[in-house]
């Protein structure tokens, strides 16, 4: 009898060290298990179990326990080399900011399908990376539930005219298999439009490729620097490459996939970069034409998207950076269009929910109010520090402050009172 783990999509490499198997998860996780049985030989994605018939299925059985085992224990990143928790099925997808399913409100839906990120930028919001200070624990939801569940909260919500869009803390092109997830949510999303962010790094001509055929509509494109020293300081990694990301630019705008380029001002950090590029990418529209509509708009997407960098508790501040509020940031984006408007160049730099199709849709009710006092069955280890995961009425709730070892919290039944409840993102207090 033999196992043959080339057939299980999840695990997509297989080496070994005598019994001792080595996993490659989903391309970007790895996880180490053991076979402790004599029976058995492995040769390559091969595990031959030599023994009489009935002995032999149960060590099979055995064998795939460990292996899931390992996988929903010891998961570990090989991008930020932190343990990974899988997400599946008894884990509720509404409730947490790392992983699973927003819903703010809008025909938007925002698809966190794993968090963890391959750079390390200096103004992070939620001080990603390798070289975290905070971070502990990644999170990776299986790509089944993610689609289920996505599909019911679409049906609740309304499913035409719906945008998904692949965000998270982290970089979601990441998330494998992602051409699969794109593929799937176009099938759910027949009249609307799959988005995804990305800072570029991870994306090649042959995936853009498969994302264009898979449906994908637009993605947003984080470039904040053209000078390569000044780019590879604000990703806060040395071999950042701007020249590839500008190549991946001008494919993406070669392609069906909208580009919407995305720059981040850092006051007092990148001031003249990200004013280069807008120039970069006011000339790539004019100098390559692109005319993918938007269905929700009947129009195309604009092409600049430009954002402020704002300080978030948890999130990295330059020294050097200066804190604007938003009135100053439009002022500069308004002198910039009026700057373009005499040169006979209309570029809209300002912009509203409604530029993208965006509207107010049917919202999933709260199940729990700010400062209402609740039972939840402590599930998971938590993102940060102090904080562990409950559930309870169909939500996960990030419980905060914890002064017990969160080891010791696992498994347990505790009271908490509800500090937060926007958007149905749920932060709890044990009490």
């Amino acid at each position: 009898m033999q196992i043959d783990l080339s057939k299980f999509k999840m695990i997509t490499n297989v080496e070994n060290i005598g019994n001792k198997l080595i996993l490659e998860i989903n391309k970007n996780y790895c996880t180490e298990v053991n076979i402790p049985y004599p029976e058995v030989e492995i040769e390559g994605s091969i595990i031959k179990i030599n023994t009489h018939p009935k002995r032999a299925e149960n060590l099979k059985m055995g064998i795939l326990n460990l292996i899931s085992y390992n996988i929903a224990t010891n998961l570990k990143s090989k991008i930020t080399k932190r343990r990974t928790i899988y997400i599946s099925q008894n884990i509720p997808l509404i409730g947490h900011t790392a992983f699973g399913l927003i819903d703010r409100g809008r025909n938007i839906i925002q698809v966190r399908g794993h968090c963890g990120c391959n750079l390390n930028c200096i103004f992070c919001s939620v001080d990603e990376g390798e070289f975290s200070k905070t971070r502990k624990n990644d999170f990776y939801v299986d790509l089944d539930y993610l689609v289920e569940e996505y599909k019911k909260l679409a049906e609740f919500k309304g499913i035409k005219k719906l945008e998904a869009h692949l965000d998270g803390q982290g970089e979601p092109s990441l998330y494998y298999p992602l051409v699969d997830l794109v593929q799937e949510l176009k099938e759910i999303n027949k009249d609307g439009i799959i988005t995804m962010q990305s800072n570029g790094v991870p994306l090649s001509y042959k995936l853009i490729d498969e994302l264009e055929e898979a449906g994908l509509h637009r993605i947003n494109l984080s470039i904040n620097a053209i000078d390569e020293k000044m780019a590879k300081m604000l990703a806060g990694k040395r071999d950042y490459k701007i020249e590839k990301i500008l190549d991946i630019a001008e494919y993406i705008k070669n392609s069906k996939i909208h580009l919407l380029v995305a720059p981040i001002l850092l006051p007092n950090v990148n001031d003249e970069e990200f004013k280069k590029v807008i120039d970069y990418t006011i000339n790539l529209d004019l100098r390559i034409k692109q005319n993918v509509i938007n269905p929700l708009t009947n129009k195309k997407d604009p092409i600049l998207g430009c954002q402020l960098c704002e300080v978030y508790q948890l999130g990295r501040k330059p020294k050097k950076m200066k804190v604007w509020n938003y009135k100053k940031f439009y002022s500069l984006l308004k002198s910039y269009e009026e700057e373009y408007k005499k040169k006979g160049i209309n570029v809209k730099l300002i912009l509203k929910p409604e530029d993208f199709g965006t509207h107010r849709r049917k919202k999933l009710p709260y199940v729990f109010k700010v400062g209402e006092k609740t039972l939840v069955d402590v599930v998971l280890d938590g993102r940060v520090k102090g904080e562990v995961i409950g559930v309870a009425k169909d939500r996960v709730i990030q419980i905060i402050n914890c002064k017990e070892s969160e080891e010791k919290l696992l498994g347990r039944k505790v009271k908490v009172k509800i500090l937060r409840n926007k958007d149905n993102i749920y932060v709890a207090e044990m009490i």
